[in-house]
This record gives structure tokens, sequence and C-alpha cells, in this order.
């Protein structure tokens, strides 16, 4: 089984098992994606609808060294007002060795607290797993896990900001877990009604002793083409030695 059906099993065993009810198209939120930027979204996917958000394709450049990702796929269903769930693969990954194929699965719970439908700040958590479905080195080969915790709030002049907070716990090369946490910030703005601009810092730190530090700066634009689908791209750069030197990527997202 791949991972494209695993996905299409868990969604319909979610429906089926949780008995949900459908909100109509006029009840929408408006789109909400937890893309492009590394910050997590704290609002939830309507109960009953499906959003999808696709990172159409990646470049990763690291020195002389260059990684492909296409079609990394989060696909979601709103289980209740309050909780969706999320199935995150990449369909597609070629690295610098010659490895290629399918990704690891992470399967991820979203839990939003307040500010949903209304108010100027919102939190959510979202624990997560993810499985070892990677073809050859293209991943973990045991499970790994973490909670994430977003917080959004509105600014002056337009603008509005997301922080988040992760701690994962990651598999090393001695077959025993180690912590790292994230840590990043986002701000956003309309540039027109249907054009926005954003601007994020991420850090990332591991408990491991022979881990560096690493910090990105990324920026970039998302295009609403309707109420319910929204292009985006831009670019990730690194910001220091152990960091991944840029990363410019292109994507989409839609709900139904």
């Amino acid at each position: 089984m791949n991972n494209s059906s695993f996905i299409v099993i868990c969604i319909k065993f979610a429906v089926a098992a949780c008995g949900i009810s459908l909100c109509s198209a006029a009840e929408l939120r408006p789109l909400s994606t937890d893309r492009p930027d590394t910050t997590e979204s704290p609002y939830t996917v309507d109960a009953g609808h499906f959003q999808f958000e696709m990172e159409i394709g990646a470049l990763t450049r690291n020195g002389n060294y260059q990684d492909w990702s296409f079609g990394q796929l989060n696909a979601k269903i709103g289980l209740n007002t309050l909780t969706d769930l999320q199935l995150v693969t990449p369909f597609y990954t070629q690295v610098r060795h010659g490895e290629e194929g399918f990704g690891d699965l992470q399967v991820r719970v979203k839990r939003n607290f307040w500010g949903n439908d209304e108010g100027s700040t919102a939190l959510a958590v979202m624990p997560f797993i993810q499985l070892p479905t990677s073809a050859g080195d293209l991943g973990s080969d045991a499970c790994e896990g973490g909670l994430i915790v977003p917080f959004a709030f509105a600014g002056p002049a337009g603008w509005s900001f997301t922080v988040m907070g992760e701690l994962d716990l990651v598999a090393n090369e001695a077959h025993g877990y180690h912590l790292v946490g994230l840590t990043s910030a986002t701000t956003s703005h309309a540039l027109t009604e249907k054009v926005g601009v954003f601007f994020e810092w991420v850090r990332v730190s591991s408990a491991e002793s022979s881990a560096d530090l690493e910090a990105y700066l990324n920026t970039g634009i998302t295009w609403l083409l309707s109420p319910t689908w929204q292009l985006d791209g831009g670019i990730r750069v690194g910001l220091t030695r152990a960091s991944v030197d840029f990363s410019p990527f292109l994507g989409m997202s839609t709900k139904f």
C-alpha cells in the first residue's frame, strides 16, 4: 500500500467513525493554512470539510549540494468545530546521494482552544506522530513525535502575528532519542484584497551535543484565487553555518 492509499483510507475511517456533520459553504471560515511559513496556524478546518495544502515543488540548496521535493501534501479533515485530523507526506523526494521516493508519514491532530470563529487571538495544540514509511534513507527508521503550540494575535495597522513553540522527540544513530526544539514567529499583511506578504524567523536547537544552532529568515507571497483556493511562493534562507543555505518553493491550498 502506498502513502496516498493510506491517506484515503484514514480519511474515510475518520468520517465514518466520528459521524461528522457538514456545515454549509456559506458558513465556511476564511481559508487559513499551515503553509507556506513554518509557523502553523491555530485555526482548524470546518467540521466535515476537507482541506489540501501542497508544496508543489521545492529546491533545497546547501553548499555544492541540492535536493528536490515534489508534492508534499497535508490532507486535513474537520472532525468537529474545534478539531481537525491531518496526514502529511512528501510524495517524492530526491536527495544528493541518489535516493528518491516517498517520505515519512506524519499524523497530526489540531485542537483549537479559542479564536476559531471570533476574537483577536487564537490558540491551539497539535500533537503528532511520524511513522517510518519512507523509501531508503529518505526518512527515519523509527517512530518519532512531538507537540506544536501556535498562538495568533492581531497587530497594529493591519498586521497579523503568530508565534509557535514545538518540541520533538527525534531518533538518533545510537538507536536512542533526543529532543529538538523549534521556535518561530511570523507576521503577514495584505498588499491587496487577494495578495499578501509574510516574513518569518525560525530557530531550531537540538539536545545532541554535536548539533549546532539553525536559524532561518523566510519570506513569501500568498495569492487568494478564490475564497477556497490559494497559491503561494517564497524562499527560506539560512542564517547560520548549520542551516540549509536557501530553499525556494511553490505551493497551493484548497478547501471544500
